[in-house]
């Protein structure tokens, strides 16, 4: 069993992987699948989540109903889809009106999708195009290195996977994807990030983070931890010696912008059984490789945002 508090503990699952029982652990939030026969029972059920503020998730339930509507409609069709309150409805779609997400037509006044809502929807098929890129580098470093690959950053103290594709010949399926995160002590992206984040920031996270047990290799001394992230800072590289999952190693190196500024990590990942760490550093420079790839693809992001915030400013 993982040595956490049971009110905190993730999932714990075994797996067979060339041969060993291999201990790991699931730390990916349920997914509630949400789906209604017609259109308008989509949006509603959506409406219902409370997963955000009530006016936030009100607002995006209104573009969504218009988005997907196939003709333009009126505040009684957002009442009555939405089951909201008429005057809720109406400062909700004002609201929405005036900051040109929406606009009404010029004879009937019925909502139809605005300027605002138009570019939001460019940009995000734009944003799956860098993410296409992004994924297209991983992919192609997975088939070079025949093993699992990862890109990861860090959020509110723990690692979120960005990215990930799997080996093909890799049994093992840790049920990893976007949006799973995993503890930043314990595996090689996180402690990459604890090692090359500022100093003040670094001081602070390893005061506040916890250090459970995963494995018996987890570092759970902050002075350990404190010491293996100077290497890594020398180096530049980082390590997971099968402190998060028992069999599984890592190794992860930076993507840096270019003014330094940490980004993400890129990680290959593979049981002990096949991958030592020598050989693990071998793979180094592909790695490495790849991380200028995507050092670039990041850069174009953030980028685009500078200039955005300077536009808005």
């Amino acid at each position: 069993m993982c040595d956490v508090p049971d009110d905190r503990a993730p999932r714990c699952f075994c797996e067979e992987i060339d041969g060993r029982r291999l201990r790991g652990t699931s730390m990916i939030p349920e997914a509630v699948a949400r789906a209604g026969k017609t259109l308008h029972a989509r949006v509603a059920s959506d409406h219902r989540s409370e997963t955000m503020p009530t006016a936030t998730r009100r607002c995006f339930a209104i573009l969504n109903l218009v988005a997907h509507s196939p003709t333009a409609i009126d505040v009684a069709d957002v009442v009555e889809t939405l089951a909201l309150p008429k005057a809720t409805a109406y400062r909700l779609v004002e609201g929405l009106v005036s900051s040109g997400y929406l606009v009404r037509e010029p004879v009937r006044k019925r909502l139809t999708v605005g300027s605002k809502l138009t570019g939001l929807a460019f940009g995000a098929m734009r944003a799956s195009m860098r993410e296409a890129s992004r994924h297209a580098v991983l992919r192609r470093l997975a088939r070079t290195m025949n093993e699992t690959c990862n890109i990861g950053t860090m959020l509110n103290g723990e690692i979120v996977y960005l990215d990930r594709v799997e080996a093909e010949h890799w049994p093992l399926r840790l049920h990893f994807e976007a949006g799973s995160r995993v503890p930043v002590h314990a595996t090689a992206i996180g402690k990459l990030h604890l090692a090359l984040v500022p100093s003040r920031l670094r001081r602070t996270l390893l005061r506040s983070i916890d250090l459970p047990r995963f494995t018996s290799n987890t570092i759970m001394d902050r002075a350990a931890l404190d010491a293996e992230l100077k290497r890594i800072r020398k180096e530049q590289v980082s390590f997971d010696r099968e402190e998060f999952l028992a069999g599984v190693i890592c190794a992860a190196v930076p993507i840096t912008r270019k003014n330094g500024e940490l980004m993400a990590g890129v990680a290959v990942q593979a049981p002990s059984a096949r991958l030592s760490l020598e050989q693990a550093r071998k793979h180094l420079p592909a790695l490495r490789q790849a991380a200028a790839e995507l050092s670039s693809i990041f850069e174009s992001i953030a980028t685009s945002c500078d200039l955005r915030k300077n536009t808005e400013q």
